[in-house]
């Protein structure tokens, strides 16, 4: 007598897994396990409360109703200055663009740029006040010249690439040798006579690299070069300065993302992004070092709302569509000061960015090449009035257990707007529409090793923590 065979079908060990709690951007807490918290690549979403958000928009600048005109056509190098000064206790705010084809400004409530054809080559500024009257000094090529009713005066001419105001003086870097920080006489800035009364100078020996920017910040000036910084007790009489060697760096310091940002000065340099509160450097976060140092030429950098902003170029290639069109400026990083996460815009062009800080109002404002106007950093979560490709991406995922065949079975979320979930695995790349109007989604692909992304171009954005369902298969 024969007698079927019985078999014991073993069942698969099912979990669930958190795939992530969103809680930030941060290439140095990679993970092979779930939930993978912090990513090093996500593109325009913002982390908020457990949930990936809208990111910060861009629109048209505006100061209450008034709207800044279209740009005249710019050539060449450009600079930018957004200058707020007090005229007879009344606000005067003006945009002065500097390129190769002239100078174009625009004062607050002006229909038209006004253009003085002159070509100018500025790369920096500050506002003196002379007998409570505001004075913008300005240098570059031209050496320093002082801007007054429609009018460029010239106050010295040696080429420069920095300026400062420091306790009624002005200081400048000389473009000669980049070893040189240059002074006014106390009180005139435009008297740069060499005398002991006067205006002067001091050397450096260049063991910290160039001297390239220069920063009145807590009583003191800092002189930022190539690998270091000194600081200079300079108030009163020239005889009684006094110059240290405070900071050391083994890396480049990239000169034109130094900024005063409350109370520290944040810098990014080839070993990260440092904060330098006037005796000691914290470097914060290492994850920009690749993308910045292709834009060292074209990056910016300027401070509002606790946040450290920094635009550069990175055209690096990628395969999930954020961004395919070279252009410069289409990154922009946002650090905050105070919880020291980090945000990243890409796809964007946000070009020569000012803060503009007053009591009313403060923005960040930009030109791109994208409009014709002079444009804002907003939360709108929309570039120029469009929705922006928004991307996060996992690690490598393996569940910690690299030799057992996985089964992603389903996938539970929770979502405003529907979204995409891409599962790379086995080489190859597959992507499921979740819909906000359901709550589960069969999956059904098996592998030992996955890597996750969501993606979406929704107006509005609140996708909660999603949860992968797992069976561990024998």
């Amino acid at each position: 007598m024969y007698y079927d065979k019985k078999y014991n079908v073993v069942k698969p060990e099912r979990k669930k897994f958190a795939l992530s709690n969103f809680l930030g951007y941060d290439e140095n807490k990679k993970s092979r396990d779930l939930p993978c918290d912090y990513v090093d690549c996500a593109y325009n979403y913002r982390f908020k409360n457990n949930k990936l958000v809208n990111p910060y928009g861009v629109s048209e600048f505006k100061i209450g109703d008034y709207v800044f005109p279209p740009t005249p056509a710019i050539r060449g190098k450009v600079c930018v200055f957004c200058t707020t000064m007090l005229v007879e206790y009344a606000t005067k705010f003006t945009i002065l663009i500097s390129h190769d084809g002239g100078v174009d400004y625009c004062v607050k409530g002006d229909t038209e740029w006004r253009h003085i054809a002159k070509p100018r080559a500025y790369t920096c500024g500050a506002i003196y006040y002379i007998d409570t009257d505001p004075i913008l000094f300005v240098g570059g090529k031209n050496g320093v010249e002082w801007f007054c009713n429609d009018e460029f005066f010239t106050a010295l001419e040696k080429e420069v690439i920095d300026m400062c105001l420091h306790y009624e003086r002005l200081f400048i870097v000389v473009a000669e040798k980049h070893n040189s920080v240059w002074f006014s006489k106390s009180g005139i800035p435009t008297e740069w006579d060499h005398d002991i009364d006067k205006g002067g100078y001091i050397n450096f020996d260049g063991t910290l690299g160039e001297v390239n920017t220069i920063k009145s910040f807590n009583n003191y000036l800092y002189i930022f070069c190539d690998y270091g910084i000194y600081r200079l007790t300079a108030y009163g009489d020239q005889t009684q300065f006094n110059l240290k060697k405070i900071y050391t760096s083994s890396g480049r310091i990239f000169a034109k993302t130094v900024t005063q940002c409350g109370e520290y000065i944040a810098f990014v340099g080839e070993d990260g992004l440092f904060l330098f509160d006037g005796y000691d450097v914290t470097r914060y976060t290492t994850k920009i070092n690749n993308l910045i140092s292709d834009g060292l030429d074209d990056v910016s950098a300027c401070y509002s709302n606790h946040k450290y902003i920094v635009s550069f170029t990175d055209n690096t290639d990628t395969d999930y569509g954020v961004f395919n069109e070279e252009r410069k400026n289409n990154t922009l990083l946002v650090f905050d000061i105070d919880d020291k996460g980090v945000e990243l815009m890409k796809g964007v062009s946000l070009k020569h960015i000012c803060a503009v800080n007053e009591s009313d109002y403060c923005k960040v404002v930009a030109l791109s090449d994208d409009s014709r106007m002079f444009v804002q950093l907003d939360d709108s979560g929309l570039y120029l009035g469009n929705p922006m490709l928004k991307y996060w991406e996992s690690g490598n995922i393996d569940f910690s257990r690299p030799a057992d065949v996985k089964m992603i079975r389903s996938v539970e979320y929770s979502a405003k707007s529907d979204y995409y979930l891409g599962i790379i695995c086995n080489g190859e790349r597959k992507e499921f529409l979740l819909s906000a109007k359901e709550k589960k989604r069969p999956i059904y692909i098996k592998g030992k090793e996955f890597k996750f992304y969501i993606k979406s171009d929704n107006e509005n954005e609140e996708i909660y923590p999603p949860t992968l369902v797992v069976d561990f298969l024998k």
